[in-house]
């Protein structure tokens, strides 16, 4: 396997994208710039070759083209994004509808039924592999002797001195159950075999069925619907569904013969580790410094960070104004702006309107602590603006936002630790 390495808004020039089917809309053409660059996060990946494209400075360019060169398993970092990709998709979705999503939004896209694999795998961690006792006894069936319901049952003929039952009672175990741990075993080991570089995780230790249930997949649902119809406990019903989401979404016939499995939209996940970030290291704002200040050796933020809506427009077109992440404490109110930029050369209005409309709701000794908070290799902070105080009026202070980068990997580290 050879690894191909890239990064959202990053130069396709200088990697090699021969031995993939990307899609229209996996890169865009900067005019400004002259290049052409990724517009996705996530993975394609055939029997041969891995292209992995991180988030925006994940890696310096250097780091890149010398993972491009070598083109080694970096598997930390595979392993870090994917488990991402997964925690989001359980947060905002609990099943998986579309064939093509590893989740129920549009955002993702998958050739591969990531979700249900999850939710079978959940369930052989609490309960093992599917063992229930299912068994018929029938008279004159093949199978052990039942013989308890022999005695109950069967009439007892004396010959010769000897006591004789019939008909003999036999056990049979109904043939759905062992379909059902067979299917189980094969959704579970065959994920993980064929993507270790995403999930590390145990096989069940039993061994495969020598059916192809890939192959006739239309035969494996039409049992496992089947199976579901006569079963009524909660967790085995919810299994069998699992296990026919799977095959339901599992595509036959990938893109070119190649696997994706991305998102569009990695401000939506940016933004929810951002909350997850500052609920758990976020300690106060250096008004000095214009900094926020983390320390991650705290369990919990001692603020509660939340997205806020606030109703602003008394129009018809009662328009209302959206905070990524809003705090209050005593006489210090904090508005936090999630933004998956690449880099910052405009000022940015729509915070600076923010500021200037909760300004005229809170008492004049209440502070507004503003910033952006936006991804890099490092953790550092810039003054992005500070109003000019010929503009300040009768105020004493005026608006400030500041710029804080945070370092993109630590950031997704926690929020898969969280």
């Amino acid at each position: 396997m050879k690894f191909h390495y890239g990064q959202d808004y990053y130069s396709v020039d200088d990697i090699d994208l021969s031995p993939f089917r990307l899609e229209k809309g996996d890169t865009k053409y900067l005019k400004s710039d002259n290049k052409e660059v990724f517009d996705f996060v996530g993975f394609v990946l055939n029997e041969d070759n891995l292209l992995c494209v991180f988030p925006k400075h994940f890696y310096t360019d250097l780091e890149l083209k010398d993972l491009n060169r070598r083109k080694d398993a970096n598997l930390e970092d595979i392993k870090l994004l994917f488990d991402v990709f997964v925690k989001y998709t359980k947060e905002v979705s609990t099943t998986a509808k579309a064939a093509k999503y590893i989740g129920a939004k549009p955002e993702f896209e998958s050739d591969y039924p990531f979700a249900p694999f999850f939710e079978v795998y959940k369930h052989f961690r609490q309960y093992g592999i599917y063992r229930e006792s299912n068994i018929e006894i029938k008279p004159n069936a093949n199978g052990p002797v039942a013989w308890r319901k022999t005695i109950q049952k069967a009439q007892t003929i004396v010959s010769e001195g000897n006591l004789i039952f019939s008909p003999l009672y036999r056990k049979k175990k109904k043939q759905e159950n062992v379909f059902l741990s067979e299917c189980m075993v094969f959704v579970i080991d065959h994920t993980i075999s064929n993507f270790p570089y995403f999930i590390n995780l145990p096989k069940t230790g039993y061994k495969i069925s020598s059916f192809n249930f890939i192959k006739h997949r239309e035969y494996t649902l039409q049992q496992l619907r089947q199976i579901s119809s006569k079963t009524f406990k909660d967790t085995q019903k919810r299994l069998i569904a699992n296990l026919i989401n799977f095959f339901e979404q599992y595509n036959k016939s990938p893109k070119g013969g190649d696997i994706h499995i991305k998102i569009n939209y990695f401000d939506k996940i940016w933004e929810r580790m951002v909350s997850t970030y500052l609920n758990k290291y976020f300690k106060s704002v250096d008004d000095v410094s214009n900094s926020i200040i983390f320390d991650n050796r705290l369990i919990s933020s001692p603020l509660n960070f939340e997205t806020k809506e606030f109703a602003v427009d008394d129009s018809s077109h009662q328009f209302k104004i959206r905070l990524d992440h809003f705090a209050q404490k005593d006489d210090s109110i904090y508005i936090f702006d999630s933004k998956y930029y690449y880099d910052v050369s405009d000022l940015n209005y729509k915070q600076f309107s923010y500021n200037e409309m909760l300004r005229g709701g809170i008492s004049k000794n209440t502070k507004i602590f503003s910033a952006l908070i936006l991804p890099y290799k490092s953790t550092y902070s810039n003054l992005h603006f500070s109003l000019s105080p010929a503009y300040l009026g009768e105020r004493k202070t005026g608006t400030k936002i500041i710029e804080q980068y945070l370092n993109i990997k630590e950031v997704m580290q926690t929020y898969v630790a969280d």
